[in-house]
């Protein structure tokens, strides 16, 4: 054989080899970012009192294997991608200028950080150029949660509250929290999770003898968590969904299932059935109209009382005081659960404008979807996501962790599939 043919027969083998190697890779990272989205949610499996979890670890496995292999996307969400790196730079300058200016650049940075790790790493990570890929996260988040709630109704019937130091699966209070270990949380990301359920149901990827249960088995699971927020975004995410895909045909059926329910209720059921944590924390503020009964609602209200009057008393516009400076000052010594007067007395309006611009981009992304002829139930479970986002941020501090944003990117991914699979060349117009 000629040296020139020994050559060829040499680059031929490399490249043979090299090409099993990246889909070895492909592989390996698949799994990985499988188990990483799985454990999402077990925010309380971490290595330290930093807020890296088990699931962050194997993120950024994912990471290093898809910059290795040089599969990283460049445009993640297409057009739009820059418009959410602009989103991310606003957010980075108001709360690091506020932390600065306040002698505390060290918590700006780790707040900072963390907001980097679930609203731009996360999004490189889980937005798939693959639509099956797409699917399969979102269903594995979905399983995630379904066996977080079935061992939590479990628990909650048959063990109960477990004294001991930290929180348990079921509070002292009789409210399930869950392994999340707090009944707010559990609550919201049931809300939160919802739609990726409703999406597959309505899209016909699972059939009504399954979806059916899940929905049940989510609303029990907020029931015992007795959470007035959670119970209020659980009706959000359910309102939003239908009134997106609703056609006269649906809404006769779900009016005439909600008779039913209601009627069966009236005859066969009693509040006594419901857990008396629930009938006082919830049942109690809806019957009377007194929303100060509605659990901590008076001391979260004089929180956000108070970071109002900080905004005015120190005339915060651009720059704020700096991350977590907020609960340093407070007479609580808590942060306002308000994640938009939070993030403008920290932040200034520049983090507040960054952080709801996150929102707006998916908003641009869904009407681009929908011009370019994208799925309907695919866009209903993108906009009631982000409506849901939008409704918890209401009732929280800062929003970054991860099990926050994943759902959110899980349903834009789930957009973007639906829209690949109609277009040729797999992109959203302009």
């Amino acid at each position: 054989m000629s040296e020139a043919g020994m050559t060829t027969a040499a680059q031929v083998h490399l490249g043979g080899h090299s090409r099993r190697l990246h889909i070895h890779l492909a592989v390996i990272e698949r799994v990985i970012v499988y188990v990483a989205v799985f454990l999402a949610p077990y925010a309380t499996l971490r290595f330290s009192d930093l807020f890296f979890t088990f699931s962050d670890f194997f993120f950024c496995l994912s990471l290093f294997l898809l910059l290795i292999s040089g599969r990283v996307w460049n445009k993640p969400l297409e057009q739009a991608t820059t418009l959410w790196l602009f989103a991310f730079t606003l957010l980075f300058i108001g709360m690091m200028i506020g932390s600065l200016f306040h002698n505390s650049p060290d918590r700006g940075l780790i707040v900072t950080a963390q907001y980097l790790f679930a609203y731009l790493i996360l999004m490189i990570i889980l937005i798939r150029n693959d639509p099956r890929e797409a699917y399969r996260l979102a269903a594995i988040f979905l399983a995630s949660i379904i066996l977080i709630d079935i061992h939590g109704i479990i628990t909650f019937y048959t063990v109960g509250y477990v004294p001991g130091e930290g929180r348990g699966v079921v509070t002292g209070g009789k409210r399930l929290a869950t392994v999340l270990r707090n009944p707010n949380l559990a609550a919201a990301m049931n809300g939160l999770t919802m739609p990726i359920l409703l999406f597959f149901w309505s899209s016909g990827r699972i059939k009504s003898y399954v979806a059916l249960p899940i929905i049940a088995l989510f609303i029990v699971t907020v029931v015992l968590t007795s959470s007035n927020s959670g119970l209020f975004v659980t009706v959000i995410c359910l309102t939003v969904f239908v009134a997106f895909i609703s056609t006269p045909r649906l809404l006769l059926r779900l009016t005439l299932g909600a008779a039913i329910l209601v009627g069966a209720l009236a005859l066969f059921g009693s509040k006594d059935m419901l857990p008396k944590t629930f009938q006082t924390r919830v049942l109690g503020a809806i019957s009377s109209g007194d929303i100060s009964e509605a659990g901590t609602f008076v001391s979260r209200a004089a929180l956000m009382e108070e970071a109002l009057q900080m905004i005015s008393d120190e005339r915060i516009w651009f720059v704020g005081v700096g991350a977590d400076q907020f609960r340093e000052r407070s007479v609580q010594t808590a942060p306002v659960h308000n994640l938009y007067l939070l993030l403008w007395v920290e932040g200034g309006l520049l983090a507040l404008v960054g952080w709801m611009m996150f929102s707006g981009v998916s908003v641009l992304l869904a009407v681009g979807i929908r011009r370019a002829g994208g799925d309907k139930h695919a866009l209903a479970a993108m906009v009631t996501t982000v409506v849901v986002f939008l409704t918890i941020a209401l009732f929280n501090p800062h929003m970054y962790a991860r099990y926050w944003t994943i759902p959110v990117l899980l349903c834009l991914g789930l957009g973007l599939a639906q829209l690949r699979r109609t277009t040729r060349h797999g992109y959203v117009p302009r």
